[in-house]
């Protein structure tokens, strides 16, 4: 995985370089639809009612501009952060003294996870499935599957990714593009068959939310005959 870390590590590192604290650092076009995407991973949210505590850990941070979007609702979140590019997780820290930042790849093995990135209630993640670079896609493919991974094991509610869709009318060959169907049998077989997919927004992506059964249980007294 060290080819493909050093890869977004460059990536992003330049990109920052270039815009500063912009959504364009991030590999969005402008913050319009990089606030689309923010409103898809609030469906994650669903259970949740505006007066629950709860914990969320952002994988893949970036510059925190999800956070600044979630002060904006009417969610009573505890808030962190992490990702791969120290210029990042630095304007994190400046930014929001008092919130919890890491420097850690989530697709290492799980034993070396810190413990402290652990056992949050939700765990989301926006874009980092999208530039593969030149990385081959056996590798990419690895990266996605073992961080979807990782990322439910940690949670104790559900997690939250997206994708560039394969039902697109442009290819980048630097870009990774996902088939719904695909993502939706693997975690199915490997995580939880609790799952929403929404692909109805006009950006060529897909956002997948997956649950832990025991949560879905709770939300749904009186269906155990499903369980």
């Amino acid at each position: 995985m060290s080819k493909i870390q050093d890869s977004q590590k460059r990536l992003y590192s330049q990109k920052f370089q270039q815009y500063d604290d912009d959504p364009r650092s991030l590999s969005w076009n402008d913050k319009n639809s990089q606030d689309l995407r923010f409103k898809e991973i609030l469906d994650l949210l669903k259970y949740e009612k505006a007066d629950n505590k709860f914990t969320l850990h952002e994988i893949g941070c970036g510059l925190g501009h999800f956070y600044e979007y979630l002060k904006t609702t009417k969610y009573q979140v505890t808030y962190s952060g992490s990702d791969i590019v120290p210029s990042f997780i630095d304007t994190c820290r400046n930014k929001f003294p008092g919130t919890s930042f890491y420097l850690q790849d989530i697709s290492a093995d799980y034993e070396f996870i810190p413990e402290e990135i652990k056992n949050n209630d939700y765990y989301c993640l926006s874009g980092t499935f999208h530039t593969k670079e030149d990385n081959a896609p056996e590798d990419w493919e690895q990266f996605v599957f073992k961080s979807i991974r990782n990322m439910f094991r940690m949670a104790k509610k559900g997690i939250c990714i997206n994708f560039l869709t394969g039902y697109s009318e442009f290819f980048d060959e630097k870009l990774f593009y996902a088939d719904p169907r695909v993502i939706f049998d693997w975690c199915v077989q490997n995580l939880s068959r609790f799952i929403s997919i929404e692909h109805d927004i006009p950006l060529y992506e897909f956002t997948v939310c997956i649950y832990k059964e025991q949560f879905v249980r709770e939300q749904f007294p009186g269906y155990g005959k499903y369980f």
